[in-house]
């Protein structure tokens, strides 16, 4: 075994290992974005037509971790090429930040997503069309288990992952309040439904934030 790399005893050395991981994550945080920015419109649209704040506010979630997942595409794939250059922080340094960006994304969006559910709350709309809410919703649910199952494994070992795999679990748990609240208000006429899971999802989004906020400038301060 050498004590230093080159490019020749690549196969030789541990950087092997150390580079095909990170090929794979790039793949698999790539078809996590493919997936969710796809379903994420179409979600938008469906919202739009079905008067459904909680399925809006889902549709906003999922276009921000479609913006979330590009940076953490963009911190894995630079990474990647930094992989021969010196020292840990310019290589870590991307990923850090781009989780902590992560983090102030979900801020805001739990924020925006809170005020709309509010005035949903205190007057409940009576046009939402239940069925292509609940119809989308599941389907919904099903992009988001495909992407945590895909993400899972390697969040326990990797921030910026970790920051992609959590905004797809506060989907993931959105999703369930979405179908639950679609069908309250297709079951039972429960209209005020709508309004208080849009209340849970930027309740969950902020609580999701808050951890990968504070790891994100613990590493940049130990950096």
């Amino acid at each position: 075994m050498h004590h230093h790399h080159s490019h020749d005893c690549v196969h030789s050395s541990g950087l092997e290992t150390e580079i095909s991981p990170r090929v794979g994550k790039v793949r698999l945080l790539w078809t996590a974005l493919v997936l969710v920015s796809c379903f994420s419109l179409f979600e938008l649209a469906v919202s739009f037509w079905s008067h459904s704040l909680a399925l809006q506010a889902e549709a906003g979630h999922m276009i921000s971790d479609s913006l979330a997942l590009g940076l953490s595409v963009l911190a894995a794939w630079s990474a990647q090429f930094r992989l021969f250059g010196k020292g840990s922080f310019g290589k870590l340094r991307f990923e850090v930040v781009a989780a902590l960006f992560n983090g102030m994304g979900l801020v805001a969006i739990a924020l925006w997503i809170a005020i709309e559910a509010i005035a949903n709350l205190q007057s409940p709309p009576e046009d939402i069309l239940s069925l292509p809410m609940l119809i989308t919703a599941a389907v919904g649910l099903g992009v988001n288990s495909i992407n945590a199952f895909l993400l899972h494994d390697s969040s326990h070992h990797d921030l910026n992952v970790r920051g992609a795999f959590l905004h797809i679990i506060a989907d993931l748990i959105s999703s369930v309040g979405v179908v639950l609240a679609a069908l309250a208000v297709w079951l039972m006429h429960w209209f005020w439904a709508d309004g208080a899971i849009g209340l849970f999802v930027s309740a969950l989004i902020f609580l999701s934030a808050i951890p990968l906020i504070g790891q994100s400038l613990d590493r940049i301060h130990n950096s």
